[in-house]
C-alpha cells in the first residue's frame, strides 16, 4: 500500500511540475520587453518604428500599392516614387508617421520591404505591428517583422546598462553578450519571444543598446537586431 502512495504522490509531482513549467512558459510568451524595459528604467519613449519583410510571386507593384491603400498611405504628402526594371519604392510621409514600401525582383520572386517609422513619446509599437498585419494579410507568404524602439533616459548608462541586463536575466534569457562601445553598450541576447537569428554560431532575437550622445542618453532596441544606426 504504501510503494502505491508513494509512486502515486510521485507521478502527481510531476504532473504538477510539468504544469508549473507549461504556465511559466505561456506566461514568458506574454513578456513585452520593449515596455518592461521602460518601466524599470524609467525612460521615455522618443519613437518606435517596424521594418516587414516577404518573397511573393505575384505582381510586386500591386502588392505594394495595394498595402499602401490599406495603410491609408496611398494619398500621404510627401511621396516620391523610384521605379526602374528591378525596384519599386514609394517613400511618405503622414503626421508624425515616415516610411516607404519598396519591391525588388529576385531571380522569379519578388521581395516586398515594409517600413514605419513614427515619432511619439507613447510605445504604441504593438499597435503598428498589429496594424501592419492587417494590411499584409496573405497566407501565403511568411512574413519576417523587426521591431524598433528608441527612448530617452536620465540615469548613467552604466546604471541603466545594469538594470537592464537585470532585468533580462530575470526573465531567463540566454546567449546574452555585451559589447562596449566609445558612448555606451549593445548587447544581443537570446529570448524565445521573436523571431530569432544566428550570430557567431548563437541564436539570437533581441538587440539593445544604451549611448550617450551630446542630446542626452539613449536606450535603443531592436529584434531580433536593430537595424538603425547607433
Amino acid at each position: 500500500m504504501k510503494k502505491k502512495k508513494v509512486i502515486f504522490l510521485t507521478v502527481f509531482f510531476i504532473i504538477g511540475i510539468i504544469l508549473l513549467i507549461s504556465d511559466f512558459s505561456l506566461a514568458s510568451k506574454d513578456l513585452d520587453l520593449f515596455n518592461d524595459i521602460l518601466q524599470i528604467t524609467n525612460s521615455k519613449t522618443v519613437e518606435y518604428g517596424i521594418t516587414a519583410s516577404f518573397i511573393t510571386d505575384k505582381n510586386g507593384e500591386k502588392v505594394c500599392n495595394d498595402i499602401l491603400k490599406k495603410m491609408s498611405f496611398i494619398d500621404a504628402k510627401n511621396k516620391s516614387v523610384l521605379k526602374n526594371e528591378k525596384k519599386y519604392c514609394i517613400e511618405f510621409g503622414k503626421n508624425n508617421t515616415n516610411g516607404y514600401i519598396e519591391t525588388m525582383k529576385y531571380e522569379n520572386h519578388n521581395i516586398i520591404t515594409i517600413n514605419l517609422v513614427e515619432k511619439s513619446n507613447k510605445n504604441l509599437l504593438n499597435d503598428m505591428k498589429r496594424d501592419l498585419e492587417k494590411c499584409i494579410d496573405d497566407g501565403s507568404v511568411t512574413v519576417k517583422y523587426y521591431q524598433y524602439l528608441k527612448s530617452q533616459v536620465y540615469d548613467d548608462v552604466d546604471i541603466t546598462n545594469d538594470k537592464i541586463l537585470k532585468t533580462l536575466k530575470n526573465h531567463g534569457a540566454s546567449n546574452i553578450t555585451t559589447v562596449a562601445l566609445k558612448n555606451g553598450y549593445s548587447s544581443t541576447l537570446y529570448t524565445g519571444l521573436y523571431d530569432a537569428m544566428q550570430s557567431n554560431g548563437k541564436l539570437m532575437d533581441f538587440n539593445y543598446a544604451v549611448c550617450k550622445y551630446n542630446s542626452g542618453n539613449y536606450i535603443i532596441m531592436g529584434t531580433p537586431e536593430i537595424l538603425t544606426a547607433y
